[in-house]
């Protein structure tokens, strides 16, 4: 019986069998549609199913909750239903805390009592871990919709000025172009500038002293590093934060779900 990992972001989704990427496609928005494309790819009789996704996930951990790049899948019992499709133990969490677990598990993270994890991608997805070995709570954090002053950009949550319109990949496409794609020397220091400032806010207010930056913009923008390291020197005098590449890469969240099928019960929230 094999141990499933699915990671269905905003943009595209994955499936791995015993740690092998097994299948990729690009992430329908509708729900059932989506449940079907899992159906033909998910072996028969799965030792159990973990899943990072892109969207929040409610206190019990059985139905998404706020998904703004995956709007049709609010409310939907998608841990429910993939148990009754599939009659095996099924765990969900939202694809930043996810990516946090295997960056711990895994990744830059190992050893780290307090860690956060960031992902820069279609959307701007913080987590935060706090704790010793089995002893720990994890969870996803809002600091991607931090307010961010003279920000008047309306961000898809409703609110104005968040700093996801300052980083998140769906917020900043230009004429149809990709945000990993824009090659933008200007644009990419105001980018790291405004990061800095959310990175900063995030550490100082969750206590961590290590994040691992993951995501497609992370993995794809090796200038970004530079700039983003100088800034939070000239900005964190009082207490330093150390920064570094998710070592998983795009595939944090994706390990992640599988960590979260043995993760202690209690340690994850929603």
């Amino acid at each position: 019986m094999s141990a499933v990992g699915v990671d269905i972001g905003g943009t595209f989704t994955r499936v791995a069998v015993d740690g092998t990427v097994v299948a990729r496609w690009r992430t329908d928005p509708d729900y059932d549609r989506q449940l079907a494309a899992l159906a033909a790819v998910v072996p028969a009789d799965p030792a159990g199913i973990g899943v990072s996704v892109g969207g929040r996930v409610d206190p019990t951990g059985r139905a998404v909750t706020v998904a703004l790049n995956l709007r049709g899948y609010e409310g939907r019992a998608l841990r429910d239903d993939l148990a009754d499709a599939f009659s095996c133990p099924v765990r969900i969490a939202h694809d930043a805390t996810c990516g946090l677990l295997g960056e711990h598990e895994y990744g830059s993270l190992r050893g780290a009592d307090r860690c956060g994890y960031v992902t820069l991608s279609t959307g701007t997805g913080y987590a935060v871990r706090l704790g010793r070995g089995g002893h720990f709570v994890a969870t996803t954090t809002e600091a991607g919709h931090q307010l961010v002053a003279g920000n008047d950009r309306p961000c898809s949550c409703g609110q104005v000025g968040c700093l996801e319109t300052l980083t998140g990949g769906r917020a900043l496409e230009r004429a149809g172009t990709r945000l990993s794609d824009v090659d933008d020397d200007a644009f990419w220091r105001d980018y790291a500038a405004a990061l800095a400032r959310g990175l900063a806010n995030f550490a100082l207010v969750s206590g961590v002293d290590t994040v691992a930056l993951g995501g497609a913009v992370a993995v794809r923008r090796a200038g970004l590093w530079p700039v983003l390291r100088e800034r939070l020197a000239d900005i964190l005098t009082y207490r330093p934060l150390t920064v570094v590449p998710a070592a998983l890469g795009e595939d944090a969240p994706l390990s992640g779900a599988v960590v979260l099928l043995t993760a202690p019960e209690g340690s994850v929230l929603h």
